[in-house]
């Protein structure tokens, strides 16, 4: 959706998320996030994306809900 820094932070919030109650992505969503990473990841290059992928990770599941929901960036 034109937002790449967006997108990192929240698949990255998600993928933390799935991590702490253990478990994955479905294998039928798998493919497509790799595809919109790689394009994030492409339009922000390596250390913008790695940032924001940290702001991601860092989240709460309250911070990523509301972000989700918000047009905001985060503070």
């Amino acid at each position: 959706m034109g937002r790449p820094a967006r997108s990192a932070r929240l698949f990255s919030a998600a993928q933390a998320l799935r991590g702490a109650i253990g478990t994955t992505a479905s294998p039928s969503t798998r493919a497509e996030h790799r595809r919109e990473l790689a394009a994030a990841r492409a339009a922000l290059g390596d250390l913008e994306f790695a940032a924001a992928w940290a702001e991601g990770r860092a989240m709460t599941l309250e911070q990523a809900v509301a972000y989700a929901l918000d047009e905001q960036p985060p503070a």
